[in-house]
């Protein structure tokens, strides 16, 4: 009985560990039209793997690792022609084909509320710790997903 207790109690506190995230997380924030803008989300490594070979055409990724990337802004911001609202959403990539990225704004229930064309650029640098850059100035601002050559970006506007 001793023996079954102990093995329960080593289960039990070794649970956080086997559960732990592997990746570090983080987070980007920028100040548009007063406001703030943040994203955070999982940094996972390449660790030598193409990016080319880690996700299909037609695939959706959900940049980043370990749980869901996350946007927060208290600012309405238009992607384009396209406007969301202050607010909690959730950010997935979409690779549509060869050199074409889209970025995917779903709401908490994961409606998707705007689908945006990406900029595709190959970066001289090996980037192997993805990372996600806002920058800005008055009410404009720019997002920036680095990974491997992959960079991926696209500018907004705060309202």
């Amino acid at each position: 009985m001793k023996k079954c207790l102990s093995n329960i109690v080593i289960l039990f506190l070794s649970l956080p560990v086997l559960f732990a995230q592997v990746n570090p997380r983080g987070e980007a924030t920028v100040e548009i039209s007063g406001d703030t803008v943040t994203i955070n989300y999982g940094r996972p490594a390449l660790k030598g793997r193409d990016i080319n070979t880690l996700i299909s055409p037609g695939e959706q990724w959900r940049l980043g690792a370990d749980g869901s990337t996350t946007l927060a802004t208290k600012v309405a911001l238009t992607f384009g022609d396209q406007r969301i609202e202050r607010g909690t959403y959730t950010l997935r990539g979409k690779f549509v084909g060869e050199g074409k990225w889209h970025l995917l704004i779903h709401s908490q229930d994961y409606t998707k509320v705007a689908e945006i064309p990406l900029t595709l650029e190959k970066g001289s640098e090996d980037v192997d710790r993805l990372t996600i850059l806002l920058s800005g100035q008055g009410k404009d601002g720019s997002f920036k997903l680095k990974w491997g050559k992959l960079i991926l970006s696209v500018a907004f506007s705060g309202s």
